[in-house]
């Protein structure tokens, strides 16, 4: 028989565990939604979102956080349909006290119309739930041409506002001396307005974007105002001269020249300054490039001639080693 008390007592307890009412928690010693703002064409044309500041503070702050005991509401006007529900994020101080919630629709709100925001109490942690309503009008929509330099200034002004609340830096200047957000702007703004990176990017000391390419076109105008740089002038009329003493055609007759003036530059750093064949072929080559870009000598002939006295003066070194 004692047993048998002893396990319906058990069972008593069990049951009145799981069916014991809601948990009892303190009234908060205000509600209040303050400054709201609305924003429109963000990321799409005809999105909707609004930054609902908040004031929720409490004489002892409740071991649960915000996110458990709060739930913010967009509803209609006539409160007939729920149009938005969301929860604060608990970053700072369980998230009561000063915060910021916010509600995004890509489309399918009509903009320049009241609406509705409640702050109900969660029935788990309040027996008899009680909630306020925040009503906006046309004068809580933004109405700048630039919806995004307004929504970056309202978001700053937020941070700056709860960066003394929390004592913690949320906003700092980037090397471009903008004001961007810190690390700690960045994970809080983040969660309580989702997206913001899309829509103001110039909040973040580190933006990416998709670069866009462009097919780059080539021509041989450059080309051509070398090769016709000296027309008319002393030095083509001697050149053409020269290349009919030769019977070549004037480019040719002008590469022909610069090899000569270059053999001629090696044998007298060699004879008359007692240079190295490397130090003198140095010379003639660092002539060559002035001659070609100059138009005098063919950029093709140079890059083949640095080209070869590289493969020999690596074969050179190579056997020298061996």
């Amino acid at each position: 028989m004692k047993r048998m008390l002893s396990a319906l007592a058990v069972c008593l307890m069990l049951i009145l565990a799981v069916a014991r009412p809601a948990l009892a928690m303190d009234e908060p010693d205000s509600v209040l939604l303050h400054d709201i703002e609305v924003f429109h064409d963000l990321i799409v044309e005809g999105d909707f979102l609004v930054v609902v500041p908040y004031d929720i503070p409490f004489t002892t702050q409740p071991d649960n956080d915000i996110d458990e005991t709060f739930i913010f509401t967009m509803v209609s006007n006539n409160s007939t349909a729920i149009i938005g529900t969301i929860s604060a994020y608990p970053r700072y101080n369980g998230g009561y006290g000063q915060g910021v919630v916010s509600f995004y629709f890509s489309a399918n709100v009509t903009l320049d119309q009241p609406y509705k925001f409640r702050v109900q109490e969660n029935p788990s942690y309040y027996p008899t739930p009680e909630y306020w309503e925040f009503i906006i009008g046309e004068s809580n929509y933004a109405t700048e041409d630039n919806q995004d330099e307004a929504l970056r200034a309202k978001i700053l002004d937020i941070a700056g506002a709860l960066s003394t609340e929390w004592e913690v830096d949320l906003l700092t200047t980037s090397d471009a001396g903008q004001t961007v957000f810190t690390t700690y702007g960045e994970l809080y703004f983040l969660n309580a307005v989702p997206g913001v990176q899309a829509m103001c990017p110039n909040l973040f000391a580190v933006q990416l974007e998709s670069p866009t390419y462009t097919k780059r076109s080539w021509s041989l105008a450059i080309a051509e105002a070398l090769r016709t740089k000296y027309n008319g002038t002393i030095i083509a009329d001697f050149m053409t001269g020269f290349a009919g003493m030769v019977s070549v055609d004037t480019p040719s007759a002008m590469n022909v020249m610069s090899i000569l003036l270059f053999a001629a530059l090696i044998i007298v750093a060699m004879w008359k300054f007692k240079a190295t064949t490397i130090s003198a072929f140095q010379d003639g080559y660092s002539l060559l490039l002035l001659l070609m870009l100059d138009s005098f000598f063919s950029m093709i002939i140079a890059g083949m001639m640095a080209f070869l006295a590289l493969v020999l003066g690596g074969v050179i070194l190579f056997l020298n080693r061996s």
